[in-house]
């Protein structure tokens, strides 16, 4: 009969060891007797990189494109399918400290920090901001991805929570230009839009695969985003967009996709006169989309808020054009 092997893994290290008093067998050098050490030595060469514990609370940057498709029902291209692929923009991700969630009952409250020039504070201090479980789109039971989201929320788990603090994404596409806003620029263009689901922040999880916590984990976010074209402006509230197997923050080459379609409502633009009254139905929806990570910023998350805030302020409006619409800034 096979001798059971326990497998300890703490950090970056695997340890085995029979259960009933036999040496352990260290797997970062020395010698290894039994197969099963050998099996576990080959796995901890293979996945060692990508064991370890989460960092502490912080601010992540990186740039990361897009790659949509929508299908239009209504409005001047209906009946159109139309592909389009973004050039990398910058993204900011605040993070919580890791902590191990105890079930919606804790009501757990858990702050994450903000950086300078950030107004997306829900309290007195504007170096943080304060989360909870309902907070999240995903965990409320009228939610169709509220199953979907148990995944993401397993009692006992080490957990980080973060909030996407800002992204501005330009493009040109074959229906003109295309801009795709969240967090603090999203704010700061729709808090008079008449919209309160816009002004929803966009939050996400990350909760540990191993029962020791930290990396390798389960990744999450509820992006709640406005996509600007020439012929309006829509909301995306995507639901729960699921990344892959995480083993860092960010999440370089991850694969992530949305879980169900993504309906385009429209949302009214402040201060651009509005050519008819906005229509209850959703002009489309995104039928796929893929929101890669592609590499991190070697500066600090602060220092890359600030410079979307910088790339905003350097684009001016276009002109209006004809019927009262206004195109998007690029």
């Amino acid at each position: 009969m096979a001798t059971p092997v326990i497998i300890n893994i703490t950090g970056g290290e695997i340890t085995s060891s029979p259960p009933s008093g036999s040496h352990s067998h260290k797997m970062g050098g020395g010698d290894i007797a039994s197969p099963a050490a050998t099996a576990i030595s080959d796995i901890h060469d293979m996945m060692g990189e990508q064991i370890g514990p989460f960092p502490h609370a912080g601010i992540d940057a990186f740039l990361s494109h897009f790659i949509i498709m929508i299908r239009f029902r209504q409005g001047p291209i209906a009946g159109q399918t139309v592909t389009f692929t973004s050039p990398p923009a910058v993204q900011v991700v605040s993070r919580s400290e890791p902590f191990i969630y105890q079930g919606p009952q804790a009501d757990h409250a858990i702050n994450v920090p903000l950086p300078p020039g950030c107004t997306l504070s829900n309290g007195t201090d504007p170096n943080w901001t304060t989360l909870r479980e309902l907070d999240f789109l995903n965990r409320h039971p009228t939610s169709a991805d509220f199953t979907v989201a148990q995944q993401f929320f397993q009692p006992g788990k080490q957990t980080v929570w973060m909030q996407f603090l800002d992204l501005d994404a330009r493009m040109d596409t074959e229906i003109g230009p295309v801009r795709i806003v969240l967090g603090q620029t999203l704010l700061e263009n729709y808090r008079d839009a008449g919209d309160p689901e816009v002004l929803m922040p966009s939050l996400g999880g990350a909760q540990s695969l191993r029962e020791s916590g930290g990396f390798p984990a389960a990744l999450f976010f509820n992006p709640v985003a406005v996509v600007e074209t020439l012929f309006g402006a829509f909301k995306a509230i995507h639901g729960t967009l699921a990344y892959g197997r995480v083993t860092s923050f960010p999440p370089i080459g991850t694969p992530v996709s949305i879980s169900d379609m993504v309906p385009l409502p429209q949302v009214r633009q402040p201060g651009v006169a509005m050519a008819a009254p906005i229509s209850p139905e959703p002009i489309g929806e995104i039928v796929a989309l893929s929101h890669p990570i592609d590499v991190g910023l070697q500066i600090p998350g602060a220092e890359a808020f600030s410079l979307v805030r910088a790339r905003i302020q350097a684009h001016a409006p276009r002109p209006q054009p004809a019927g009262g619409r206004a195109a998007p800034r690029r």
